[in-house]
């Protein structure tokens, strides 16, 4: 393993029950990891990660190549995967019998993936790099990046700022009156490209030190991202995975890490 991966296994872990399970994919633009929960008993019985990926293309082709548990036979395999070209359309508007008109709105001449939030009154309309995509199983089932901050969105206050990180950038939800009111991804590879952003998201959403930020991926308490944080905010929150998987694989872990990688359950 390189020094900025992480592999956790269930000692008990019978590989023919792959079929009763579920493989979870998390792409961002910087960093690579999967879970696999056995459906039978919700338990998390494989934990990945890998930050700072330098060649995202190639480490996914290793990753499938030389992995054993990647090849397995999965009851479902869920990727969320980072990408720039996307758009949220509200249903009123929204015609999924035609995803081609809204080609023009989107970057690149890739395949059109929808996914509805018909709880949330839009849909997630995208395109993937097609060389990540051709790393997968066929029967991936793909989601944008967002999907997993999205599929959050009941766990959170009437008004809340959730903020999802890896080891250089960071994915921003925020809710407004129990509404979805702002969805971003940035790329900050240390604290004072951080405060930027953060400043700028502070002034465009009119956000006081009074709301709630929930924290969840690579962020520890006392580290200069959180103490950025400190400076603009009185209630900070480390956000633990919502869904109803247990495991002790993360007993000695910050559950916060994987927060946005077991959400991804929650989508359908």
């Amino acid at each position: 393993m390189s020094k900025n991966s992480l592999l956790l296994v269930d000692p008990n872990i019978k590989t023919d029950a792959s079929v009763n399970c579920h493989l979870l994919l998390k792409i961002t633009n910087d960093s690579f990891s999967y879970a696999v929960i056995n459906k039978d008993s919700d338990e998390v019985s494989i934990i990945f990660d890998k930050q700072g990926c330098e060649d995202l293309e190639k480490d996914l082709k290793s990753a499938f190549e030389t992995d054993v548990y990647l090849t397995q036979n999965y009851k479902a395999i869920k990727a969320a995967i980072h990408t720039s070209n996307f758009i949220f359309i509200p249903n009123e508007w929204f015609d999924a019998a035609n995803l081609s008109v809204y080609s023009k709105f989107l970057g690149g001449d890739g395949k059109i993936y929808a996914k509805q939030h018909n709880e949330l009154g839009f849909n997630t309309l995208f395109s993937l790099d097609e060389q990540v995509e051709k790393k997968l199983p066929e029967n991936t089932k793909f989601y944008p990046q967002s999907s997993p901050l999205l599929a959050l969105f009941s766990h959170l206050s009437a008004d809340a700022l959730l903020i999802d990180f890896t080891a250089s950038s960071f994915n921003v939800l925020f809710v407004k009156d129990k509404k979805v009111n702002f969805q971003n991804h940035y790329e900050a590879e240390n604290p004072e490209e951080f405060n930027y952003f953060l400043l700028l998201i502070i002034e465009q959403l009119g956000l006081t030190d009074a709301i709630p930020v929930y924290l969840q991926g690579i962020i520890n308490e006392d580290d200069d991202f959180y103490n950025t944080l400190l400076k603009y905010f009185n209630n900070l929150y480390f956000f633990l995975p919502a869904g109803k998987q247990s495991s002790e694989l993360l007993a000695d872990m910050p559950k916060h890490y994987f927060s946005g990688l077991l959400a991804l359950d929650l989508c359908e």
